[in-house]
């Protein structure tokens, strides 16, 4: 089993002004359509070459202003098509159905997706805490079940996440070996979940650094890798890779299971 998580900013490309600290105004407002297609393009080319079974995809637009596309998940899923690739999931708004937030104008059209090479049962779940609430639920195998975040920047947000998280995972799991993966942003560094991966019975994978070094990191951030995995310790683990690719101000990261 090869699972490839990616948070992509949209396709936006985030060349980031001020020293990698500020997205670029006018891309982050209106989009930038050569960016985007280039990014889509990055993107593809990626999944094409690692051919993942399951790819959680983070930062997706689902048809605001922003994208020329009618959503980039479904462009995604039909430019794989197009070179051979089926792939077919589920994308869900990030901040919650009905809410305040997933009910404005173009905050409803921001989502994160799961994309699998074969049938697989994706259930959607908001936690309480945070904005950004969605954990989508992904039965991988009878044996075997992937949750993907993406949590919040605030540290006390964060914490409150991870405990429910740590609940919803205990409840959901019902014997199953269980996998996390997403954008944890883990800025005090990957000990931070040791409370969650103690409740959930999980042990921490961490692949490598995933968002490039920016020139005040040491006053702000104590790591720079955000993205990474949370597995039971029965998940025989073969690879866990950060890709050479800057596909946006991440870079995807990859495990491979003896599954």
């Amino acid at each position: 089993m090869k699972i490839l998580s990616c948070n992509a900013g949209y396709l936006l490309g985030y060349q980031n002004v001020c020293w990698g600290y500020v997205p670029p105004p006018i891309g982050s407002l209106l989009g930038d359509t050569d960016v985007e297609r280039q990014k889509l393009d990055q993107l593809v080319s990626v999944i094409e070459r690692e051919r993942p079974d399951v790819v959680s995809l983070l930062e997706v637009d689902r048809g605001s202003h922003r994208t020329v596309t009618d959503g980039q998940f479904r462009t995604l899923v039909d430019t794989l098509a197009e070179r051979g690739l089926s792939y077919r999931g589920n994308v869900a708004n990030k901040y919650g159905d009905g809410g305040i937030v997933g009910s404005l104008p173009f905050f409803g059209y921001l989502g994160n997706a799961v994309l699998s090479r074969s049938d697989r049962r994706t259930t959607t779940h908001y936690l309480s805490a945070g904005r950004k609430r969605l954990v989508l639920e992904v039965s991988l195998a009878p044996e075997t079940v992937l949750f993907v975040v993406h949590l919040s920047l605030g540290g006390r947000s964060r914490r409150r996440q991870l405990r429910q998280l740590a609940e919803l995972v205990t409840e959901r799991a019902e014997g199953r070996d269980v996998i996390v993966t997403g954008d944890f942003n883990t800025f005090d560094g990957a000990d931070e979940l040791g409370a969650f991966t103690d409740r959930a019975g999980l042990e921490t994978r961490v692949p490598g650094e995933t968002v490039p070094a920016r020139p005040f990191d040491d006053l702000f951030v104590s790591s720079r890798s955000l993205d990474l995995f949370c597995c039971s310790p029965s998940v025989d683990v073969d690879r866990c890779d950060v890709l050479n690719v800057q596909l946006s101000d991440h870079r995807p990261i990859v495990l491979e299971t003896d599954d």
